[in-house]
């Protein structure tokens, strides 16, 4: 009876999540036979569940979060806060975008995974969703140093995938940790040395893509070092799409003493080539959506960067409750493209970048401390010229650009009993400068202080064993990037002094917690209010080039649940759910009202589930479907983005050979062939809102290990 009755519980469980991805496939007008084949798959093995006890690879109180500043535990932090793990799955997937490790995080939405010109576009809970290229609004951190630059834009186009061994994402405003730019962190950490290894990868896919990995760990645990060699390539879905990418990390790990660790970071990358296809209208699409826009080709629209870093941290122990801790670092990236149209079509950038912070931090059990800043100076030489068909022309624009950033932050953590506290409380000083070269329509340079002033408080309560229900109040802001103060709607030189900091205030509530031993969960709650958001938008003069606009406010709420379950030996089955509201509060643009109007560029339903199968050795696979909800591409609202299913499987097989490990694997990408758009550009002008999405599309490939 007992088993009868476990069974029929889950059973019921199961249908009541099938009726409910029935009405989210309603309401995102996808295909729902693919939930029909999941469900019957699932119903078969986790039925079995009644006769099995198994225990998830982490449990949930197990798990330490450092993007936090203050090492805490997942159990007690008091935010919403998702992990991702490397594994013999990811390691198994193309590795052409971090959207692979993060789509199926709630609240957090990617685009644009296949356009190398305008790299991958990320936003968490709506912040990011406006880049024009590369990722703002969201603090970048890889290895403990940070990638966004001080005026808040950050590139992931100079790390490869293959060395990403755990991302942490905190979800919520966070200028209280890390200053400007904090709607959301992205901590990133890279592959560790644990003994001598070496390693490489072959991976091939459709569209003419291959990617070549090496990797090698040698030395030992008092002194290491960690290398990685890549070069990717594809011939794109899209005319014009193409790209050729070539990494160098290395990371050496070094203990010199009881007291002192040092860690050291070099990166070099270099894309010669990354076309660009430009944005369609729905017509173009539907006669062809595989084509490029034509001024695109036209004006042989792309870019092509080379980028070096080199940088170190240390960590040095006065006993056991005091510790300092810093690190410094230099960027040079150096940067040129070409845009669809001929006045200043065409960019060079030469940018320096170098940061340094220090902390000291005070742990005395129940009650931690830390104190510090961080300095950061971006000095960005930006040249304009006339894009003659694919050849530079004259010289319209000569500026140097300077961003310089004091931070300085205190964070406390207090645990009473059952209670856990945090405080944050953070000034930066932002002091951003523009020096005109280009004198011949006077002197325009200027300089603009925007400074901030950001607390946080939050707290979690072991409301049992094994669940905490958690709530924060958090403060955030976000200065417009350099690149943006330099787009002037009027064609003018210096800044666009117009432009103000985006503000944020942040209020959420969670619960997390697990069930037995083998099932764990999150769920949040959020609201958030912003003033001055930054918007971009075309003209028609500068058709393919974005400037920017403050939006009165906007308000942001919605809900956010992931679960874990391990059912079975070797299987377990993970899913994340968003439904969230983001919409404009107040927003006039000259006699047009869009208050009340949704937020473009960011679905407010998105749903996915994986389903894995990892042994020891032998066969190992997983199945992922996504559901992601209809979105708008403009603030009118006047065109609506249908939403779309997504199911991806990878499968793979483990063979160990004396002191060699084989994991050949293949996979196919979009199985049902739908139809959807890579990336949606907001506000472009002539509704040349579209990027079309490959569809259905295979990759195989190799994994050696010694």
């Amino acid at each position: 009876m007992r088993g009868r009755f476990a069974k029929g519980v889950i059973i019921d469980k199961l249908l009541s999540v099938e009726i409910i991805l029935f009405v989210i496939s309603q309401k995102t007008r996808v295909t729902h036979y693919s939930f029909l084949s999941l469900f019957f798959f699932l119903s078969v093995v986790v039925s079995s569940y009644a006769q099995t006890n198994t225990i998830l690879p982490q449990q949930i109180d197990t798990v330490v979060i450092t993007a936090s500043r203050i090492k805490i535990p997942l159990k007690k932090a008091p935010q919403a806060i998702s992990i991702f793990n490397a594994s013999p799955i990811s390691e198994s997937k193309p590795q052409q975008s971090l959207q692979e490790y993060i789509q199926q995080m709630p609240g957090v939405f990617a685009q644009n995974a296949n356009n190398y010109a305008q790299d991958l576009r990320i936003s968490i809970r709506g912040f990011g969703a406006r880049a024009a290229f590369g990722i703002r609004g969201i603090k970048l951190m890889v290895d403990g140093i940070p990638e966004t630059t001080p005026d808040g834009q950050g590139q992931l186009d100079n790390l490869n995938l293959g060395i990403i061994n755990r991302i942490e994402v905190i979800k919520g405003a966070s200028s209280s940790l890390y200053g400007n730019a904090s709607g959301g962190v992205i901590q990133i950490e890279t592959t560790d040395f644990e003994s001598s290894f070496a390693k490489a990868k072959i991976t091939q896919a459709s569209y003419a893509f291959q990617n070549y990995q090496v990797t090698t760990g040698f030395g030992d645990l008092n002194a290491n070092i960690v290398i990685h060699g890549s070069y990717a390539a594809s011939d794109g879905y899209r005319d014009h799409s193409g790209f050729i990418q070539n990494n160098l990390n290395a990371k050496g790990s070094f203990i010199v003493n009881d007291k002192l660790k040092i860690k050291s970071i070099l990166n070099y990358s270099n894309s010669p080539k990354a076309d660009d296809a430009g944005g369609l209208t729905a017509e173009e699409v539907e006669e062809n959506r595989r084509q490029a826009r034509d001024r695109n080709l036209l004006f042989d629209g792309g870019e092509r960067i080379s980028q070096l870093k080199a940088g170190g941290s240390f960590e040095y122990t006065f006993s056991d409750i005091k510790r300092f801790s810093g690190y410094a670092f230099y960027n040079r990236r150096d940067f040129e493209n070409k845009l669809p149209f001929e006045n200043g079509g065409q960019v060079q950038l030469e940018r320096d970048y170098i940061g340094q912070g220090l902390s000291f931090s005070y742990d005395k059990g129940s009650y931690k401390l830390q104190t510090g800043y961080d300095f950061g100076y971006q000095n960005d030489n930006r040249q304009r010229f006339n894009n003659l068909e694919g050849d530079r022309g004259a010289l319209t624009l000569d500026q140097a650009e300077r961003f310089t950033n004091l931070g300085v932050y205190l964070v406390q953590h207090l645990e009473l009993n059952k209670w856990y506290f945090t405080t944050g409380v953070r000034f930066d000083y932002n002091k951003l400068a523009a020096i005109d070269a280009f004198l011949e329509d006077d002197d325009d340079s200027g300089d603009i202080t925007l400074n901030g002033f950001n607390p946080s408080i939050g707290a979690s309560y072991a409301i049992a064993q094994k669940h905490t229900l958690f709530t924060n109040f958090s403060t955030g802001f976000e200065t417009p990037a350099l690149s943006e103060l330099s787009a002037n709607p009027d064609g003018g030189q210096g800044f666009n002094e117009s432009l103000k900091s985006q503000s944020t205030i942040n209020f959420e509530l969670g619960l997390r917690g697990r069930i037995a031993s083998n099932f764990s969960y999150n769920f949040a709650t959020f609201y958030i209010e912003t003033q001055d958001d930054l918007v971009p938008f075309e003209l028609e003069a500068f058709q393919g080039r974005t400037f920017f606009r403050n939006a009165g406010e906007t308000m942001r709420k919605g809900i956010e649940i992931e679960a874990a379950y391990a059912f079975a030996k070797a299987w377990n089955i993970s899913s994340s759910f968003t439904q969230a509201s983001y919409t404009y509060k107040n927003y006039m643009v000259t006699d047009t009202d869009f208050s009340g109007n949704d937020l473009p560029g960011i679905p407010q339903t998105t749903f996915s589930s994986s389903i894995n199968y990892v042994p020891l050795s032998g066969f190992y696979g997983s199945i992922n479907s996504s559901i992601l909800g209809s979105l708008f591409a403009d603030d009118a609202n006047e065109t609506k983005v249908d939403g779309y299913e997504l199911v991806n499987i990878v499968l793979g097989y483990h063979h160990k050979f004396k002191k060699w490990t084989f994991k050949p694997f293949v996979g196919v990408n979009n199985l049902l062939d739908e139809r959807y758009n890579d990336n949606v550009r907001i506000n472009a002008f002539g509704g040349r809102y579209f990027e079309p999405a490959l569809g259905f599309n295979v990759y195989g490939g190799i994994l050696i290990n010694l």
